[in-house]
């Protein structure tokens, strides 16, 4: 045998390597780490990950590698997560293991039967979806870290398939806590313009966690290193010149040309070109060698020996000599297993596969295809199978062979998380279809039942734009003597996904049509499936009347057709309109039958549908706690099935929103970032962002609210769905108060008045009424203060907003509230600062408990109370407003009761006596925060200046202290003077210390 063409000794590397352990040593102590290798092939990348690999097992880390393989045009599904999972089965005892791989393990064994044999072999559920996979292994990564540190290394990425792609993308955005490097290598000379990867690498780079190292070319000393290496001695005078100059410094083919001179070759006669390089040693084989490697190029990097051996078709004597020369020469080596081949290079085999004349590669593909259709057990990975021989009929351009092999890969694909590729075979399988006469059958299918097929597919790896086109060619392609129920369900599909992509209306028609195409007097499955999307539909087009309706006649065609998971589906979907259009809690008890029922039948899709909006209502009551406690019930089952960033992430959001009520603001802040830091997306994020947004504006920090509700519009899209718009307008409006822009608020919700006013949906109107009437409190309260006449058209707005309210039902405890302070800003609003109302406002939030509405209430009960002249009532109730206001967080309705307790010359402090005034200098007569005069629309400089305005200080002063020009503060004044409303300066200084605007004195 000759001596090894691989350098014993690693070479150079050393940034490359301090910066691996680096991130190593950030993985060992609790932060995960990314890192990105990239560098054109040869180049070293290999090497260097093995080089951290031992490394990290010597630190006692647990490594997992897993490679990408190019199979035809697309890589194979999720190999490399089944390779990880394959090297921790051997790597853990099966106790431990059992306990890693938690709720993960029955779902994973579908990728690696050895997992769990007895679930591998189980049928793939309805509910099967790609999002589940991600969770699932991420949550299987973070107690795995919990054991031992993780070294996760991906390789040759530019041969992902889209599911991996996903998978990779996924857990780096989502590993946060846990003790884990994952490490992903790709060649950077094969990213194309439109490689699919080349995108996610953009964005990764811009990640403070991810660390991008190239990984370049040998310089002339490190050749001349590597050689010295593999020689076992300095290499002659000029060899190293002469190599460096051929291999570029390129790793891989400094090793090609070293066995070249271990060979005794011709250094000088070898072409310069790298095609050449690579088979200059393939020609020096035996005839018998060279014959094999083309056979096992192309199956492909790897291949199985008996697999191998039986397309070769030699005797077994000639085989081992051909393999141990090829061996013996470096071209192949024995796989990890022991029971196959690899090619040591993949730039190899592409030499060697492309050498080879068209109709050889045709004859060898086809002669993998037959050995594999007649002994599936030489396959030796069985999940490789389906798609191996759907790869291998295709190249042999056997259409009636790769057709049916298509359609079975895709299926495969289908059951092991991958729908993207599930997708190009089913395209592939469309494209050949009219090419192979007896397609039906071979198949057993006919072109409408495939398109459907591929529609799934679509549907399932997001594409639902082209999921909806081709359920549109399956009702085209339906066979004239196809059943009513048939036509009915592909219709029930396709407003699926009409529905999914904003055609609501259209989605309601297609149903209506499948609907018809049913008899009433039959009961069937297929009635009962539609009855029950049709009544989804109507819920989202807020027809909650209809919703009931429909779903009633849903639950009777479910019961007679005796399908127990549609009857629970319609059962939530039931409680739901029935809650909403009140009393609701008639509602509930159809909530809880279907929610049980899906649990006893084991439905997670359904269950977590029941969960979801069971809190829903449960909150609409007012029933806070019990609200947060039920999703989180839900959350628990959301990770078991590996949902939390789909229909979890509307669970976290049921769950954030009484904690939001409660004023536990903290909580909610945690739960609703913890949750976008998975980086959910469509109304999966709107929901989070919307109650983001509501809590920034709470706080004041209208900027934040600002971006948050951007993000939540940009992730509704063009819904119309209004448990996304009017929650959304709700904190625009809040916003557009906070910051004093009145017209701003007004326009908000008069869009709403004039768009999309929803009488049912009371959970969401009566907080877009407080507010509109609100602002028309504030607007008159601002007019009065400017002397200015309230407008005409303001009270025809508030009998417009009052009018509305009167409509609406009120029986849950917060339309209760709400309808009192509609009540109470519309007397404030007319000019009748009466007690009243404001106390009977104040009692509903605190029967509520809804602190931050609670302590509004307070602060106008204490306005009024001071303007009827009672101190005492008026310091009880301001006290307790900026207790709440304060502990809550709510910073603007703190600041503004401590104006209020200012300029009413009241105490906050809890020990003082009622109606009994602040010493000065206490913190009672600290200076106003900015907030307090937002209304008016004064910037932060008009309101330094109207400080000093108030305080006497004439323009040159006001200059002086601020440090800006007479002129320019000549200015200023006369701005605020017309922001105020006022004729001059005495005005506008008396406007200020009504408002409590001054500066604190000593």
């Amino acid at each position: 045998m000759s001596a090894g063409v691989v350098s014993p000794v690693f070479i150079g590397r050393r940034g490359e390597i301090t910066s691996l352990a680096e991130l190593l040593e950030q993985a060992r102590t609790g932060e995960p780490a990314f890192a990105l290798i990239g560098g054109e092939a040869g180049v070293g990348k290999t090497r260097l990950v093995g080089e951290l690999a031992a490394r990290a097992a010597a630190a006692g880390f647990l490594v997992l590698t897993g490679q990408c393989v190019e199979l035809g045009a697309e890589g194979l599904p999720l190999a490399p997560l089944v390779d990880a999972l394959r090297s921790l089965t051997r790597a853990m005892r099966p106790e431990t293991l059992s306990e890693v791989l938690g709720p993960a393990g029955p779902r994973l064994a579908r990728l690696l039967p050895e997992l769990d044999p007895p679930a591998a072999v189980q049928p793939a559920g309805e509910d099967l979806q790609k999002a589940q996979l991600l969770e699932l292994v991420l949550g299987m990564l973070d107690r795995l870290s919990a054991v031992r540190p993780v070294l996760l290394v991906i390789e040759d990425l530019h041969w992902g398939d889209q599911s991996t792609l996903d998978l990779t993308a996924f857990l780096v955005r989502s590993l946060r806590a846990a003790r884990v490097l994952m490490v992903v290598t790709y060649r950077s000379d094969e990213l194309h313009r439109r490689h699919p990867l080349r995108p996610l690498l953009t964005s990764w780079e811009r990640m403070r966690t991810v660390r991008r190292i190239d990984v370049p070319r040998f310089d002339r000393d490190e050749v001349s290193a590597q050689l010295t290496a593999i020689l076992g001695d300095d290499p002659a005078p000029g060899v190293a010149d002469l190599i460096f100059d051929r291999s570029g410094g390129n790793a891989y083919l400094v090793e090609e040309l070293a066995g070249t001179v271990q060979g005794d070759g011709d250094l000088a006669e070898l072409p310069p070109s790298l095609r050449d390089v690579l088979l200059s040693r393939v020609d020096a084989l035996s005839p018998d060698a060279q014959r094999l490697l083309r056979t096992a190029s192309v199956a492909g990097r790897t291949v199985p020996d008996q697999l191998l051996a039986e397309v070769a078709g030699i005797g077994e004597a000639d085989l081992f000599a051909a393999l141990r020369e090829a061996v013996e020469n470096h071209l192949l080596q024995v796989d990890p297993g022991g029971h196959g081949y690899a090619f040591r290079h993949a730039l190899t085999r592409d030499a060697v596969y492309e050498d080879m004349l068209p109709g050889e590669r045709v004859r060898l593909h086809a002669s993998y295809g037959a050995v594999l259709t007649r002994e599936p057990r030489l396959a030796g990975d069985q999940a490789a199978l389906p798609a191996a021989l759907a790869y291998h009929w295709y190249a042999a351009l056997d259409l009636p062979q790769a057709l049916p092999a298509a359609i079975e890969a895709a299926r495969h694909a289908m059951a092991s998380y991958a729908p993207a590729e599930a997708l190009r075979h089913l395209e592939r399988a469309l494209e050949i279809w009219s090419r192979v006469e007896d397609a039906r059958e071979r198949t057993g299918l006919d072109q409408a039942e495939v398109s459907g097929l591929a529609a799934e597919a679509a549907y399932r790896s997001g594409a639902v734009d082209r999921s909806q086109s081709l359920l549109a060619d399956a009702l085209a392609e339906l066979p004239g003597d196809a059943s009513p129920a048939r036509r009915a369900l592909l219709l029930e599909r396709y407003a699926q996904a009409q529905r999914d992509t904003g055609r609501v209306d259209a989605a309601a028609a297609s149903l209506q049509q499948a609907l018809d195409l049913l008899p009433p007097d039959q009961p069937s499955r297929a009635r009962a499936t539609v009855l029950a999307a049709l009544a989804r539909a109507q819920m989202r087009r807020s027809d909650m009347a209809g919703t009931a309706e429909l779903a009633g006649r849903a639950l009777a065609a479910a019961h007679e057709a005796h399908a127990s998971d549609i009857e629970a589906d319609v059962a939530i979907t039931l409680g739901s309109a029935r809650a909403y259009l009140g009393p609701a809690e008639e509602g509930i008890e159809h909530l809880r039958a279907g929610l049980r029922l899906a649990l006893e039948m084991d439905n997670p899709m359904t269950a977590l549908r029941g969960y979801i909006n069971l809190s829903d209502v449960l909150e609409l009551l007012g029933r806070h706690a019990e609200a947060a406690q039920m999703a989180g019930d839900g959350l628990e089952l959301a990770a078991r099935a590996g949902m939390v960033r789909t229909l979890g992430s509307y669970l976290i959001g049921n769950q954030a929103e009484p904690l939001l009520r409660l004023g536990r603001w903290a909580e909610a802040d945690q739960l609703t970032a913890q949750a976008l830091s998975a980086e959910p997306e469509g109304v999966f994020a709107a929901t989070l962002r919307q109650l983001r947004a509501e809590l920034e504006a709470m706080r004041g920090h209208y900027d934040d609210a600002d971006r948050e509700l951007h993000r939540a519009r940009h992730a509704t899209g063009d819904t119309h769905d209004i448990q996304f718009t009017q929650p959304i307008r709700y904190a625009e409006t809040m916003i557009a108060l906070g910051r004093g822009d009145l017209a701003a608020a007004r326009a908000t919700v008069a869009a709403w008045l004039d768009g999309e006013t929803e009488l049912w949906a009371g959970r969401y109107a009566w907080p877009l009424l407080w507010l509109g009437m609100r602002t028309e409190a504030d607007e008159a309260t601002l007019a009065r203060d400017r002397h200015e006449a309230v407008p005409e058209r303001a009270g025809q707005r508030r009998e417009e907003l009052a009018e509305l309210a009167a409509r609406l039902v009120e029986t849950a405890r917060p339309y209760r509230g709400y309808q009192a302070l509609v009540a109470a800003e519309q007397a404030r609003a007319a000019g009748a600062g009466r007690p009243g109302p404001w106390r009977a406002a104040v009692a509903a939030w605190e029967h509520a408990d809804e602190p931050y509405l609670q302590a509004y209430a307070l602060l106008r009960l204490a306005e009024a109370n001071s303007a009827a002249g009672d101190r005492p009532a008026a310091a009880r109730a301001v006290r307790q407003a900026h207790e709440l206001a304060e502990r809550t967080g709510a910073g603007p309705l703190a600041a503004e009761a401590a104006a209020l307790a200012r300029r009413a010359r009241l105490s906050l402090d809890p020990g003082a006596e009622p109606g009994s005034r602040p010493a000065a200098g206490s913190a009672d007569h600290a200076p106003v925060p900015a907030d307090e005069l937002a209304r008016f629309g004064l910037t932060d400089r008009e309101r330094e200046v109207l400080l000093l305005l108030a305080a006497g200080n004439s323009n040159p002063e006001i200059a002086r202290t601020l440090f800006i020009s007479a002129k320019t503060a000549s200015v200023h004044v006369s701005n605020i003077l017309a922001k105020l409303g006022v004729s001059g300066r005495v005005e506008a200084a008396a406007v200020a210390h009504r408002l409590g605007v001054t500066q604190s004195s000593a």
